[in-house]
């Protein structure tokens, strides 16, 4: 057999061995979407594997929450037909998350937000699970994020009025535009990257900064017990805004991405008693079904 025939042999071996591989990873994505896995091994918000928990709250969550999404893909489909559906929808939403902001944080993005539901129940299937930019959870970039939101909104809402349109046509814009958005970030980066942006999930936070600076603090907390902490960073890998529970156990911790930091848009320093107030929590308990060390409970009073 000459050279080039070896050559080439061995060319056509490395192929069929190189397709073969590829087809068993395309069987194995295959595998974990129908089993409700994510398409492939994270390496961002999950790089270290997660532990078997003992009760079905999370699995409770995440069925609760593929029937909020199938929910607001069937609000998207009737806003087709009758966009006023989507202002009611808009409107509704983030009337709701500001109010339910003002006594439990934001309780409302975590369990009771329809697009949440897609983007955990659904998009989470297709995450790469990767964590955000520092830059992008910037109280500027939020910021940023919401006038720019609010601008066009109320720009469509003027030229509709004038021209005699209906008004519902610049909320299913908004409504369209800012799901896709939330789509695309939630494929790149983790399913949640949007809510860390979201202009009602920014004024859920602000209303629950507000309510704190005005003596009321009522929303729940995870708590730390510095004692039994081994800063195992589990917690941190689980949690969808990025927040490492952890970190709170004691000695000092930095707010980024929180919008009335005292240390100012770059966060500041600051003494912590082993309890998580950061106002981005969404009260999930990922983080303290996780803690291997049992370190970590949501008080609920």
């Amino acid at each position: 057999m000459s050279l080039r025939d070896r050559a080439s042999e061995l060319v056509d071996r490395a192929r069929s061995v190189t397709a073969g591989e590829r087809t068993k990873r395309l069987v194995e994505r295959v595998r974990r979407v129908r089993d409700g896995e994510p398409w492939f091994d994270k390496r961002g918000l999950d790089t270290i594997r997660r532990r078997p928990v003992g009760d079905d709250s999370i699995e409770r969550r995440r069925r609760w929450q593929r029937y909020l999404g199938v929910a607001f893909v069937g609000l998207l489909a009737a806003a087709l037909w009758y966009p006023l559906v989507a202002g009611v929808g808009v409107v509704g939403c983030a009337a709701a998350a500001v109010g339910v902001g003002a006594v439990r944080g934001r309780f409302y993005c975590n369990h009771l937000c329809p697009r949440g539901g897609l983007l955990d129940g659904y998009v989470r299937l297709l995450s790469r699970g990767k964590r955000t930019p520092d830059w992008f959870k910037h109280p500027l970039t939020r910021a940023a994020v919401a006038l720019t939101a609010f601008g066009l909104l109320g720009t469509g809402l003027h030229a509709a009025w004038r021209q005699g349109g209906s008004l519902g046509v610049p909320f299913l814009t908004m409504l369209g535009v800012s799901t896709l958005v939330a789509v695309v970030l939630g494929v790149v980066y983790h399913q949640r990257a949007w809510c860390q942006i979201c202009p009602a999930g920014t004024l859920s936070h602000a209303v629950h900064r507000v309510a704190e600076a005005l003596g009321r603090d009522p929303a729940p907390r995870v708590e730390v017990d510095a004692d039994a902490c081994v800063s195992c960073g589990r917690c941190g890998t689980v949690c969808r805004q990025e927040i490492r529970p952890g970190q709170y156990a004691e000695g000092e911790v930095t707010d980024h991405g929180d919008v009335f930091s005292p240390g100012g848009l770059e966060g500041s320093a600051r003494e912590v008693d082993g309890v998580v107030d950061h106002a981005d929590c969404l009260q999930c308990a990922a983080c303290v079904e996780e803690c291997p060390t049992d370190a970590l409970s949501l008080d609920e009073e």
